[in-house]
């Protein structure tokens, strides 16, 4: 990992005017991913616009406390209908009311996509990267790159991505789309990505915290900058993102979630230099030609 750099109000990478755009694989990466940047940037006063949340896969089976493997339509819509419900209350929380932000749905179905299988990682998800794409997440990934694409043209815009800590097939599945998406803008590009950590799986295995920032970094020509801030505290946890989930996120709250946002003191987000858009090297998973970025690897 490179040289970190201690954030700061005047370094913070976000100024008022700028317009936030989200780009979440789950409704609850809003606040877990996304948050503390969010409430840093409200406690800076450089949130002066209304931020636009673009959640890819909006639909789910998992409940922490629901019978789990489950995938009938009445499971998921149920499900899928109390993960919205408990987001936009703590969305509103987190956004001080429900005039400061609007969802989009992109249209993606399970989160992951149905019948998908892969090794376990950190939370219960399914891990996977391009060697474990079928065709259904290949669709996916070309789908999303469509979406992102208009957002790479906003000016003064900001958009937060998961850096996908933890290997989830999902979170894996936006960030490459966001990273195409800036490959093809260029030097068009005019928005700023700005990767977010996955939470709580940073804090549940912090051994583990910069391996994804070091894959990117590299295929970036050391392109990312880190910052790292102090959480905004919490009135009743360690943290302001902590207060919001527990009051609100009631279908994905776990002892273990709980345990591992107890870690959380910092939080650090990794800036993509503009101009290293358009020779964002491809993943090392990436055989196929969907997938291939500049010629190199």
């Amino acid at each position: 990992m490179n040289n970190v750099i201690k954030g700061t109000a005047e370094n913070f990478p976000m100024k008022a005017g700028d317009n936030l755009i989200l780009a979440v694989p789950h409704h609850d990466d809003t606040i877990l991913g996304c948050g503390s940047f969010i409430i840093k940037a409200k406690a800076l006063g450089v949130l002066t616009t209304v931020a636009r949340s673009f959640v890819a896969c909006s639909r789910t089976n998992f409940f922490a406390n629901y019978q789990e493997g489950l995938l009938s339509e009445e499971q998921i819509q149920r499900v899928t209908q109390a993960r919205i419900e408990e987001d936009t209350l703590g969305c509103n929380d987190l956004f001080s009311d429900s005039y400061q932000w609007m969802q989009g749905i992109l249209g993606e179905w399970d989160a992951p996509l149905r019948g998908y299988t892969g090794a376990l990682t950190a939370g219960g998800g399914s891990a996977g990267d391009f060697s474990t794409f079928r065709p259904q997440e290949i669709d996916m990934y070309n789908r999303l790159i469509s979406q992102y694409t208009w957002m790479m043209m906003q000016e003064n815009t900001v958009i937060l991505c998961l850096i996908a800590n933890g290997s989830h097939v999902d979170h894996f599945n936006v960030r490459e789309a966001i990273l195409h998406a800036a490959f093809l803008a260029g030097d068009n590009a005019k928005a700023q990505i700005i990767f977010v950590e996955d939470e709580p799986y940073t804090s549940a295995n912090p051994q583990d915290r910069f391996v994804e920032f070091d894959k990117l970094n590299a295929r970036t020509a050391n392109g990312l900058f880190s910052y790292q801030f102090e959480c905004e505290p919490g009135e009743y946890k360690n943290t302001k993102m902590h207060d919001i989930f527990d009051a609100h996120y009631r279908t994905q709250w776990t002892q273990d979630y709980e345990d591992n946002l107890n870690n959380q003191r910092e939080f650090y987000i990794y800036t993509l230099d503009k101009s290293k858009y358009k020779s964002i090297l491809k993943d090392t998973t990436c055989t196929e030609d969907y997938c291939a970025l500049s010629s190199a690897v």
